[in-house]
C-alpha cells in the first residue's frame, strides 16, 4: 500500500497528540512526542508500523513504559504502543499466547483461571509481555526465554521466530537489534491446581514487597556474572547519593528513585555512579534501562 492508503487504514486508531512520556513511564518524567498511535488488532498494528516506516518518521514502539528513560526534550516523532493490543488465549495443552499488550497480571490471572503454572516468577514485574520479550525479563534469576515457544513479530510480513532464533541471553534478545514490532509471544506452561498457581504468585508478589518504593524502572543496571552491581555500588558507598529530584535507594544500590525530579536529574546520576565505580573498581556497569530520544 502508498501511504495514502496506510493513512485510510488507520484512521480507526485511537490517536493522543503531545503524548506524555511522564505520564506513561514508570519513572513519572520525560517529555513529550509529536503523536501517539494506539492500535488494538494486529491488523491496526501492522498497518501503523507500515505507515510510520513508509513516512520516515522517527517512531519509538512503548508497552508499559517500566524499563524506559525518556529524555526531557520533545521527541519530534511518534510512538506506537501496545498498550490495547492485549489478551491470552490457549494454543495448544501446555502453551498459551499473549498479544504484546497483555500485562503480566492478566496474564498471571489466565493462569489462574485456567490452572496453568510455570510463569509465576513474573508476578509483581510492571510490564507487558511484549517488552519483557524484548528484554528476556524475568525475575530473581528466573527469565522469561524458559518459557517462550516463539515470538510473532512483524517488519514487513508476520514472522515466527522459534525460542533458539531469538538469540536470548542475559536481559537481551535479537529482537533488539533489528527493526521489528513484537505482536505476540507464545508461552509454555504447565497444569497445575490454581490455589497452588495462586499460592506461588502471592509468595512471589510477597517477595517483591522489599523491594524499594517511588517512581523507579526497577534496577537501572545490568549484574556483571554472578557479580550483583547492586552489591557494587552499595559497596562503593554510593547509595543515598543525590542528583536534584533522584537518589540511590538506601534499601537497594541498583535502584534510582525519581521524587518529583526530571529525566536529566536521572540520567546524570546514572552516570555518576558508574563513574565513582569504575574509578573504584574497573568494572563498567551496563544499563538496563532504555533511553528514548536525545540527553
Amino acid at each position: 500500500m502508498d501511504r495514502n492508503q496506510l493513512l485510510k487504514s488507520i484512521e480507526n486508531v485511537k490517536v493522543i497528540k503531545n503524548f506524555s512520556f511522564a505520564k506513561n513511564t514508570t519513572y513519572a518524567c520525560g517529555g513529550t512526542a509529536e503523536i501517539a498511535y494506539f492500535p488494538n488488532t494486529v491488523k491496526q498494528a501492522t498497518a501503523v508500523y507500515d505507515y510510520l516506516t513508509l513516512s520516515g518518521k522517527k517512531f519509538v514502539t512503548l508497552g508499559n513504559g517500566s524499563n524506559v528513560l525518556a529524555s526531557d526534550n520533545h521527541f519530534d516523532g511518534a510512538v506506537l504502543s501496545t498498550k490495547l493490543l492485549k489478551g491470552v488465549s490457549q494454543t495448544g495443552e501446555n502453551t498459551v499466547f499473549c498479544y504484546a499488550g497483555t500485562a503480566v497480571a492478566e496474564l498471571l490471572k489466565f493462569c489462574v483461571d485456567c490452572g496453568f503454572g510455570g510463569l509465576e516468577h513474573l508476578a509483581g514485574i510492571p510490564a507487558t509481555l511484549g517488552g519483557l520479550t524484548l528484554m528476556n525479563g524475568g525475575a530473581r534469576g528466573v527469565y522469561l526465554n524458559e518459557n517462550v515457544v516463539n515470538v510473532m513479530l512483524y517488519n514487513g510480513a508476520i514472522r515466527n521466530f522459534s525460542n533458539k532464533k531469538c538469540n536470548f541471553g542475559y536481559k537481551y534478545s535479537i529482537m533488539r537489534d533489528i527493526s521489528c514490532l513484537i505482536l505476540g509471544v507464545e508461552l509454555r506452561v504447565y497444569a497445575q491446581n490454581s490455589k497452588k498457581v495462586r499460592d506461588n504468585i502471592l509468595t512471589c508478589l510477597n517477595y517483591r514487597k522489599f523491594h524499594p518504593k517511588g517512581a523507579s524502572c526497577g534496577c537501572v543496571f545490568k549484574n556483571i556474572g554472578k557479580v550483583s552491581a547492586g552489591k557494587l555500588i552499595e559497596d562503593c558507598g554510593l547509595k543515598g547519593l543525590t542528583c536534584g529530584g533522584a537518589f540511590v535507594s538506601s534499601e537497594h544500590a541498583n535502584f534510582i528513585i525519581n521524587k518529583g525530579g526530571v529525566s536529566a536529574d536521572i540520567y546524570n546520576l546514572i552516570n555518576s555512579v558508574k563513574k565513582d565505580v569504575y574509578d573504584k573498581t574497573g568494572i563498567v556497569l551496563e544499563e538496563e534501562v532504555v533511553y528514548i530520544g536525545d540527553f
